[in-house]
């Protein structure tokens, strides 16, 4: 992960599948195929069947079950209602060739693009309300937090716990820093280490983060803080899929380990101007 800016915004590597999310919910069964006139039962209010009598050291019942398991992980990622027997239905018609496909291709085209803008509005409502729960939780930590004696908060924001106390430099916006830090969730979720990769991270304080540039010109270097960077200083309602989630108050130790302070260039030497010579003067002549 990187803490820098960049055109796009602020990197972590990763995506988030397209539809994920919670384990869908089931709705009524339809009517069977072989009796019409039967009510539609809940599968949700139904009690559960017993576990199938499935022998995994028989070969077909073998891969036929690990298919299954495949088509669960897909039908897992769809966060909309689904009902299980109308699919296991549908499997049957299609491989069965005594069986009738009920819906003709553009059929379930219609319905496979009624499917995907469900899964859409879902996945928007979700993650703003996701966003929205992650903003209150850290208004309501970050007033708790600064109530602790010992929590000081940098001009913008930043609030932030002295491990160790430098005594060196304090780096400028435009000076490069060496740091190591740790960055975290609220949740202790660790997204970035740069101590378990052994890998000091060296940029100019300008390329950093909003709250993290806030933060390094309060230290000196030779010093270790604790910080907590709000998200509006931070990812904002963005975030990084899928690693940082929208609205999240990162959780940073951070080492300064040597500010490399821009050095000014130097004037170009300028060369002393002579005055010019004086004239020789004129021998005098006799009359």
């Amino acid at each position: 992960m990187k803490l820098i800016r960049c055109a796009s915004g602020l990197v972590v590597c990763g995506s988030l599948l397209a539809c994920g999310g919670t384990k869908p919910a089931v709705e009524p069964a339809p009517v069977t195929k072989n009796d019409p006139a039967a009510p539609a039962v809940s599968a949700a209010a139904a009690p559960s069947a017993a576990p199938a009598n499935i022998n995994l050291e028989d070969p077909v019942q073998r891969y036929s079950y690990a298919l299954g398991v495949e088509m669960g992980k897909t039908l897992d990622d769809v966060n909309v209602p689904l009902d299980y027997s109308a699919v296991m239905e549908a499997v049957k018609d299609y491989v069965d060739s005594a069986r009738t496909v009920r819906m003709d291709d553009a059929a379930r085209e219609s319905a496979m693009e009624d499917l995907l803008l469900k899964m859409q509005v879902k996945q928007e409502s979700d993650r703003k309300a996701a966003a929205q729960k992650a903003l209150d939780e850290q208004a309501q930590f970050l007033s708790r937090n600064v109530m602790d004696s010992t929590v000081k908060v940098t001009p913008k924001g930043v609030q932030y716990k002295v491990i160790k106390e430098g005594s060196g430099l304090v780096p400028k916006i435009s000076d490069n820093v060496r740091i190591h830090y740790v960055g975290s969730l609220l949740d202790g979720t660790e997204f970035d280490n740069s101590i378990k990769r052994n890998e000091p991270m060296e940029y100019p304080v300008a390329v950093f983060m909003e709250g993290f540039q806030d933060l390094l010109q309060v230290m000196k270097e030779g010093g270790k803080v604790k910080a907590w960077i709000p998200s509006a200083l931070a990812y904002g309602e963005d975030g990084v899929d899928p690693l940082i989630p929208p609205n999240s108050l990162l959780v940073f130790e951070v080492e300064l380990i040597k500010v490399l302070a821009e050095v000014p260039a130097a004037e170009p030497a300028v060369a002393p101007v002579e005055e010019p010579a004086a004239p020789a003067a004129e021998p005098a002549t006799s009359k």
